[in-house]
């Protein structure tokens, strides 16, 4: 009998880590999740998955514990490299977690002649920073990076070092907002319109896009299981929707009704500043920050996902109105909303 292909995930343990190992299993393969020690495994209790306590914010630990698997005649096929963090205290923790650490990985790999078949990076549509907000040109995969925030930045850093690498075999997919079962953040804004609260910062006419996590995890799988190597995507479900569309399809399905409160920008601006000023003296970063604001403020984050369509010959299964049912739900059953 033929052996299975493994597969190597990093940030197993999360949001979208732990979809991608679901979906690992369904496919047959051999499934390593990566986590930390102080990792949950709530979402990875499948006798099947292959747990491996890595420590990547420490290059000589690292290649040591890579070294093990190793001598243990473990290889990967590819690797989906996942972990990462979307909140920080500092740019220089965005850049320590979402940079330095993938580099970390790639310099163990290579030192310990694991290097996978392939290695695809889950990197972000902020890796790039918004579209022109005059022509509302949607961003491909084409548009020049200019990454406004922290997060988008380190991810961006990431990306070049991946792409000066002589020959490593990686691939750069920068998925949109991406939502679905587990997800927290749009958590909070379904929970607003529960209570029939509506609010918006700025305006309610900016053009954002998604993609729902079942699609991401197949068309990450897609990649890898590609012909192609050292290339970089953008990924959403094709839809580009303003932010009152959004929240229309929310309320809908919640079936609420609600008020609206638009918050002029310079408003939000100020109280983020006041916000990080009050949390300095404890070394930690409101959720409202500068960063925020910067994203929220800017008006064209519409995807054009038309090459990765193109060259891996596929189109999302879920809209946005199917996943935001299957989203909504499943938070109802988990008695979130």
């Amino acid at each position: 009998m033929q052996k299975a292909k493994s597969i190597l995930i990093t940030g197993a343990s999360g949001f979208i880590g732990s979809h991608l190992v679901e979906e690992g299993l369904k496919r047959g393969y051999e499934v390593f999740a990566a986590i930390r020690k102080t990792s949950s495994r709530r979402y990875l209790t499948d006798s099947r998955i292959r747990i491996l306590e890595l420590d990547l914010f420490s290059p000589e630990l690292l290649a040591n514990q890579l070294s093990s698997v190793h001598s243990q005649g473990i290889h990967f096929n590819f690797i989906i490299h996942n972990a990462g963090i979307t909140r920080a205290n500092t740019g220089e923790e965005f850049n320590r977690v979402n940079n330095i650490c993938t580099q970390n990985l790639v310099e163990a790999l290579v030192k310990t002649s694991l290097i996978p078949g392939k290695f695809v990076f889950l990197s972000s549509l902020a890796a790039i920073g918004p579209g022109d907000r005059d022509s509302m040109q949607p961003i491909s995969d084409s548009s020049v990076p200019s990454p406004i925030d922290a997060y988008g930045k380190s991810k961006r850093a990431a990306e070049v070092y991946l792409q000066s690498s002589a020959s490593f075999p990686y691939l750069v997919i920068r998925p949109t907002g991406v939502y679905g079962p587990r997800e927290m953040d749009y958590l909070t804004v379904f929970r607003n319109l529960d209570k029939g609260i509506e609010l918006y910062a700025g305006s309610t006419s900016h053009r954002i896009s998604f993609i729902y996590i079942t699609d991401l995890t197949k068309v990450v799988y897609n990649a890898a299981e590609s012909g192609w190597t050292r290339k970089t995507w953008v990924i959403s479900d094709g839809g580009n929707y303003s932010v009152r569309e959004f929240s229309a399809l929310v309320k809908t399905i919640l079936g609420k009704k609600t008020v609206r409160v638009v918050v002029p920008l310079p408003i939000v601006r100020s109280l983020a500043s006041f916000l990080e000023l009050a949390y300095r003296p404890f070394g930690k970063m409101p959720l409202l920050n500068r960063d925020k604001v910067a994203i929220m403020g800017s008006k064209n984050w519409q995807c054009d996902p038309s090459g990765i369509f193109a060259d891996l010959n596929y189109s999302p299964a879920y809209n946005l109105e199917q996943g935001l049912l299957e989203t909504i739900a499943w938070n109802r059953q988990e008695g979130r909303i």
